[in-house]
């Protein structure tokens, strides 16, 4: 069983981190295989929306930075954990530059449909629960066969750091023990998500076939209904313009 841990923020050794850390403890004390990543020693630039790859996006190499590699540990792990601070009501640029690029090569394909997924967040005033969520959904709700949402850790640490350290905090320990025991228990037993026949049928390929084609039925009827309207006279009629 393998668990990667990503950490979004710049700080390494911040509250973030030490958030992971507390459910990695609790993952590692149950015998999974942990591993954890800072994305400051990772380059990850920006979706440059290049419509070549939609198809065969696993070979994604924008710009020629670490998205492929970062993007392989996650293929390669049963359960991933990915935190970000809040940072005025948005995650930090790197993860949020990772996250978009992950959305954007993952709409056609189901990379990570059998992945648990944990999204993690510290605010210093404010309820980073948005952004837990954020980084759990892989910025798309886990609706579309890319991961399942097996829980988020998220807190504001102002109180925390006034009562002591943050790592030392019990009700915090016992806040990532329930979510890291959720998250071993989600892998060890396959957990599927809610609806997940109805989704898998619902979004396949095909569907965007058949969107298409009620698109263009719509058209037609709709092109019908106005030419019939012009010889009613009940609309003006539009003369087509010559060269």
């Amino acid at each position: 069983m393998k668990i990667l841990a990503i950490n979004g923020s710049p700080n390494r050794n911040g509250s973030t981190a030490k958030l992971i850390d507390m459910i990695l403890d609790v993952c590692e004390n149950e015998g999974a295989e942990c591993e954890r990543l800072h994305m400051e020693d990772y380059v990850i630039g920006e979706c440059s929306s290049c419509v070549k790859y939609l198809n065969e996006c696993e070979h994604c190499h924008c710009g020629g930075d670490d998205f492929m590699q970062l993007k392989a540990k996650m293929l390669d792990a049963d359960g991933i954990i990915i935190g970000s601070p809040y940072y005025s009501g948005k995650p930090t640029g790197q993860i949020k530059n990772f996250i978009y690029r992950l959305e954007f090569t993952s709409v056609n394909n189901r990379f990570f449909e059998n992945k648990y997924i944990v999204g993690v967040s510290s605010s210093a005033v404010s309820n980073s629960k948005k952004i837990a969520k954020f980084c759990a959904s892989l910025g798309h709700g886990s609706f579309m066969g890319n991961g399942i949402i097996s829980g988020v850790f998220y807190e504001s640490i102002v109180d925390k750091v006034v009562m002591g350290d943050l790592a030392e905090n019990e009700e915090l320990k016992e806040k990532a023990k329930a979510v890291g025991l959720k998250l071993i228990e989600d892998i060890r037993t396959k957990r599927k998500a809610r609806f997940y026949k109805l989704k898998k049928v619902i979004f396949k390929k095909w569907t965007k076939v058949l969107c298409i084609k009620v698109i263009r039925c719509i058209d037609k009827i709709e092109l019908r209904i106005r030419r019939f309207a012009e010889d009613q006279g009940w609309i003006k009629k539009i003369n087509k313009i010559e060269d």
